[in-house]
């Protein structure tokens, strides 16, 4: 699959929404890694969509 290189402007304050959402898994008693953060950083961002960020999800946890 091609992916563009024109540069998109996040719809919201990724380092604001960013935070909220760290802060409520830990509210909730979990704690995200980096890895987890940065892949949900290049969600809010634009450079990741939620299904290439499942696909990661699935290769790392994928049994075999």
């Amino acid at each position: 699959m091609a992916r563009s290189t024109a540069t998109i402007q996040p719809a919201v304050d990724v380092d604001s929404e960013l935070s909220m959402i760290e802060k409520a898994q830990q509210l909730a008693g979990h704690f995200p890694d980096t890895e987890a953060l940065d892949r949900a950083r290049r969600i809010l961002d634009g450079r990741s969509t939620a299904a290439e960020a499942y696909a990661e999800l699935d290769a790392k946890y994928a049994l075999g």
